[in-house]
């Protein structure tokens, strides 16, 4: 039986910047610019007692919280811990995902096999280790399956350990409200309770297939196997079919403050990034996504001179894009993608054919170094995907 964990970093940037600053710490604080016009990025579980959270104008979390702490954010920071954490998860087992900058899946089966180590147990040991090299709290959901383990880590925040199995998902899944569901949005889930379907069990045991997928669409035989504990999706440790590496960011209000949305645009450029780098994949073409409303949304693109994953470059790209195409209108949705992405390493063998240099950015390491420094500095055997068989090991 697989083994998946879901590891989630709780209240990541909050406690990036507490690992530096102790005496942050049980204090009520968010991440954000101090102006009035500002929005939370992230809030401390101390501050999210007061009804703080992400999004949430800064204004409005000062009248919640008056002794509110305002910690401006150090991307660079979250970056350098981010890539630690993962370099802790990935010295466990190789198949490992990278779901955004703060949480990852990891198939750790074969570990557990040649180990002989409860999954529990292991569990408990990453969470630890995290905590005492990086001074970083995270919650860990165990699963046979990707869809549970995430199910299971949103559950007890934070520091938390949980396991779900098709065994007891009645008595821990399926109470918890439709709202829970992961994938199911916020414009789904009124519709299911219109209908009746409060619960996730509600959504396991619905009768009338026909009902659930007019509310659900084509997945829904999907969202009815996940209820009921079902989910065959891979943890995908090498993104080599994918096209494209993006992300988005819907506000709770609309906003039309300039320096708001960049510091949204700067959020979803490391995220994008990170999952980038990770994934050793490189492109020449980015593009940004601006919804004003329901019936309002463009998308503009543009190529870029030479192949890259950096975050600044990410950044740069997607303000240039921003700035030539923004209307000055309240805006409700914002984002930025990867187009046309390749694997560096395999980008560099197409243009060898052609006796051309890959241009890349200066003090990028090249694939092959930062395999010997990873596998020289953590005893580990890493190789690139060339070297490997598609697909994951399951037993």
């Amino acid at each position: 039986m697989r083994v998946i964990f879901h590891i989630d970093m709780n209240a990541f940037f909050a406690n990036c910047e507490i690992s530096q600053h102790p005496e942050y710490a049980h204090k009520p604080m968010v991440i954000a610019h101090d102006s009035r016009r500002s929005v939370v990025s992230t809030a401390s579980y101390e501050a999210r007692k007061f009804g703080i959270h992400s999004a949430m104008p800064l204004y409005l979390a000062k009248q919640k919280c008056p002794q509110l702490l305002i910690v401006e954010p150090h991307f660079d920071l979250y970056r350098r811990l981010s890539h630690a954490f993962f370099k802790i998860v990935s010295s466990y087992s190789y198949i490992m995902e990278v779901a955004s900058i703060d949480e990852c899946y990891v198939n750790v089966s074969d570990y557990i096999i040649e180990h002989h180590i409860h999954p529990a147990d292991l569990a408990l040991e990453i969470q630890q280790r995290i905590m005492r090299e990086l001074h970083l709290p995270c919650s860990i959901g165990i699963a046979p399956n990707k869809f549970l383990a995430k199910m299971a880590s949103d559950m007890r925040k934070p520091m938390g350990i949980t396991m779900l199995t098709r065994s007891n998902i009645k008595q821990l899944l399926w109470p918890l409200p439709v709202d829970a569901f992961f994938g199911i949005g916020k414009k789904t889930a009124p519709k299911l309770k219109a209908a009746g379907i409060e619960t996730i069990g509600d959504v396991a045991n619905y009768a009338n297939y026909q009902t659930l997928r007019q509310l659900l669409g084509r997945h829904a035989l999907i969202y009815y196997n996940k209820a009921n504990g079902r989910d065959d999706a891979k943890v995908i440790y090498q993104e080599t079919d994918v096209k494209s590496i993006g992300n988005t960011t819907t506000f709770e209000e609309d906003i039309s403050d300039e320096k708001l949305l960049e510091d949204r645009f700067k959020e979803i450029a490391l995220n994008v990034s990170s999952r980038a780098q990770k994934s050793n994949m490189v492109s020449n073409n980015i593009s940004i996504t601006i919804r004003y409303d329901l019936a309002n949304h463009i998308t503009r693109q543009m190529n870029i001179s030479s192949y890259t994953n950096d975050f600044e470059r990410i950044f740069s790209y997607a303000m240039m894009l921003f700035r030539e195409h923004y209307n000055h209108k309240p805006v409700r949705l914002i984002g930025i993608t990867l187009n046309n992405v390749v694997r560096k390493d395999q980008l560099k063998i197409q243009m060898s054919i052609f006796d051309e240099p890959v241009k890349e950015e200066p003090h990028e390491l090249k694939v092959d170094d930062i395999i010997k420094t990873f596998n020289k500095e953590n005893d580990f055997h890493l190789m690139k995907a060339s070297s490997l068989l598609k697909g994951e090991k399951t037993h």
